[in-house]
């Protein structure tokens, strides 16, 4: 049984497990697809580290995915953004038999896009970051990965804690290993999606990578922020098409 904490919406329907990423937490994440809870039961965990899940010295994606798989019952449809997209595809390779669908927003599957330009220089720009930076001063920290990735966002100052929290446990990662088991993935059945919002071109090279090897089908919501989910509805209704399309498979 997950130690995990989560916010459950709806009780009725289909199940979708929601993963985020590692600024931000289930709530903050996907609030804006609360609103699907009238028709789906909603399942967003905080990721381990996260409160008011348990605390961890090191994001570890690996064991993220195996209590993620222990969130999806018989079968649910999974999304994932950013990181927790990362954490989406290894636990849907781990369990794809319990998995209706996958969607997976701004991954740093950064691995899997090695090769491309715009991903090799990413990758490079996140090595040098985590390699000069000084980890115990998170402000500068995250205000350093933002700008790798070319986020133009202001922090509060001081971070809140929830936010202290969320960038100590990103100073423990590391993207540029964290690939996606596409291999796998093209083998499992279920309908995969891969969403971006132009902000990052290595992400774009990232996500155009996956959606070839996987495959999946690619939507770009142009101008969006990373968690593109955050724009609401017509991220939602992208989803909502995607979800009712794959459907629940039969036993």
């Amino acid at each position: 049984m997950t130690e995990l904490a989560a916010e459950r919406w709806g009780d009725s329907g289909p199940r979708v497990v929601m993963v985020h990423g590692s600024l931000s937490s289930a709530a903050a994440a996907f609030g804006e697809q609360r609103v699907l809870a009238d028709r789906f039961q909603i399942i967003a965990p905080y990721r381990r580290g996260y409160s008011p899940s348990p605390g961890t010295e090191r994001i570890d994606p690996d064991r993220d995915a195996g209590e993620i798989v222990e969130l999806l019952g018989d079968g649910a449809h999974l999304v994932g953004t950013s990181m927790g997209g990362v954490v989406a595809m290894r636990a849907a390779a781990l369990a794809p038999k319990k998995v209706w669908s996958l969607t997976v927003v701004e991954p740093p599957a950064m691995p899997n896009g090695a090769g491309r330009p715009a991903a090799d220089r990413l990758i490079a720009a996140l090595r040098d970051h985590w390699a000069a930076a000084d980890g115990t001063d998170l402000a500068s920290f995250a205000d350093g990965f933002l700008k790798v990735l070319g986020v133009d966002l202001r922090l509060p100052s001081p971070l809140p804690p929830p936010l202290a929290e969320a960038v100590r446990n990103l100073t423990t990662e590391r993207p540029w290993e964290t690939g996606a088991p596409a291999e796998e993935l093209a083998r499992a059945p279920f309908p995969k999606l891969v969403v971006t919002g132009g902000g990052t071109p290595g992400f774009e090279d990232v996500a155009d990578a996956l959606a070839e090897a996987l495959p999946a089908e690619r939507v770009l919501f142009e101008g969006s922020p990373h968690a593109v989910q955050r724009i609401g509805r017509r991220f939602n209704e992208r989803l909502l098409a995607h979800l009712e399309a794959a459907g629940i498979p039969s036993a």
